[in-house]
């Protein structure tokens, strides 16, 4: 067998090369990772007024959600959530398979959250929130969007403002009603 020789410098290259790892995996170690949630899914109730002018039942087949918080205090959620949503007066149904994909930036210092979502989801609006159509009012409103949504939400006065939206979109309680 030949002997594997290395010149003095090539030692001193390999044994520095083991030095600087040996010192940089603490360091990597170390970092901060985001951390990751995993919730169930449970049937809810969304009491009138804070979607639509009747109580809608919230009843999931099947799915899961998930929240993501990263060192730098970005939030991610994602979402696959197949059911129904129900009028709970009249039984009425609206099928649902809500699929989507939400980025939260939290501004610590405003309050404003800076939301953008993308995929299939539901949302609620109280009078006075902006939403797809203007300025809500008087009653709540509650519509399913497919595409993509952005908009601001202050985490002080728990209203949305700034929305926008690409895609299509269906009035929730219209179809209950």
């Amino acid at each position: 067998m030949a002997k594997l020789r290395l010149t003095r410098a090539a030692r001193g290259a390999a044994i520095a090369l083991v030095f600087a790892l040996l010192l940089a995996a603490p360091a990597a170690a170390a970092a901060p990772t985001p951390v990751r949630t995993v919730y169930g899914l449970s049937p809810f109730t969304i009491p009138a007024g804070q979607a639509c002018t009747f109580d809608v039942e919230g009843q999931p087949d099947w799915g899961f959600s998930a929240k993501t918080v990263f060192p730098d205090g970005r939030i991610f959620h994602s979402v696959r959530a197949h059911g129904a949503y129900v009028n709970a007066e009249t039984g009425a149904r609206y099928p649902t398979a809500d699929n989507f994909f939400v980025i939260d930036n939290i501004d610590p210092v405003s309050g404003l959250d800076y939301v953008t979502l993308d995929g299939m989801a539901a949302d609620s609006f109280l009078p006075g929130d902006t939403g797809p159509f203007g300025i809500v009012g008087p009653d709540p409103a509650f519509y399913d969007f497919v595409g993509r949504i952005t908009f601001t939400y202050n985490l002080n006065t728990g209203q949305t403002t700034d929305f926008t939206w690409r895609g299509t979109v269906t009035d929730i309680c219209a179809a209950l009603s």
